[in-house]
């Protein structure tokens, strides 16, 4: 079964799916992730046919993702997406990117847990997929990046901090009862100035996902800019309003362009 685990697809550009430069929107480069990942899944066994049977559902914990140039004025992009195997816990998946050129420009990782609708706790993963192969490591692999404020950044005065608090809405829930993770991506950028995003691309981003919300629920986005070796940085941590507990953590190397 996983003697070619390799799935390549061809996704148009919808004109709703760019930002106001021309460029694929954060969010949606996530939704084309997350779609092709379902695809390939299903494929090989441990898709939507065998979780929604089992009253199991995916859920992505980290992403790291790599644009090795802005994905602009496309007409449409090709997605090849690798299913890396298993760990104890984990499932973890590759992503390239090409440009309708064939040109890579970009390049993703990822990792998943499986979990238990009804008690939303994480599956063995070795013993409900042990037909999938376990994860071996290369050279090649990306590496995800600590998502961290550094000591000294909330003492920099060339610092700039920005928040912004959000309503969870009915359409942010998707089939797994909780906000998709594609709106993580629209409250941590939503909060930076339009000037800024104007002139500066994101180049390097990680996500951590920790904590699930859902509707009728407030969250809090915040963000610290700073620079990082010389690049522009922001780490974005979304809060849940009323508790102040994490959910999810990014950190975003910017680019002009």
């Amino acid at each position: 079964m996983f003697s070619n685990a390799k799935l390549i697809k061809k996704y148009d550009i919808k004109y709703y799916e760019q930002n106001v430069k021309g460029d694929l929107k954060e969010s949606s480069l996530l939704n084309i992730l997350q779609d092709i990942a379902t695809i390939s899944a299903e494929s090989l066994g441990f898709g939507p046919s065998f979780v929604f049977s089992h009253n199991y559902a995916w859920v992505v914990l980290k992403y790291h993702i790599e644009i090795y140039k802005e994905i602009r004025n496309f007409s449409y992009i090709k997605l090849v997406t690798e299913a890396r195997g298993i760990s104890k816990l984990y499932a973890f998946r590759d992503f390239e990117i090409y440009s309708p050129d064939d040109e890579l420009v970009g390049r993703v990782c990822s990792s998943w847990v499986l979990i238990d609708m009804e008690s939303r706790k994480m599956l063995p993963m070795q013993k409900v997929l042990d037909f999938v192969p376990k994860f071996e490591k290369r050279e090649s692999d990306l590496e995800y990046d600590k998502i961290e404020i550094p000591k000294n950044t909330k003492d920099d005065k060339t610092a700039e901090f920005y928040k912004k608090v959000f309503d969870v809405h009915f359409d942010d829930i998707d089939v797994n009862h909780h906000a998709n993770n594609s709106n993580y991506m629209v409250w941590a950028l939503e909060v930076l100035p339009v000037d800024f995003r104007l002139e500066y691309t994101p180049k390097v981003i990680d996500i951590k996902y920790k904590k699930e919300t859902s509707v009728n629920k407030k969250v809090c986005s915040e963000v610290i800019k700073f620079l990082e070796n010389n690049k522009i940085v922001t780490i974005h941590t979304i809060k849940d309003k009323e508790t102040e507990e994490e959910l999810t953590l990014l950190k975003i190397q910017w680019d002009k362009g």
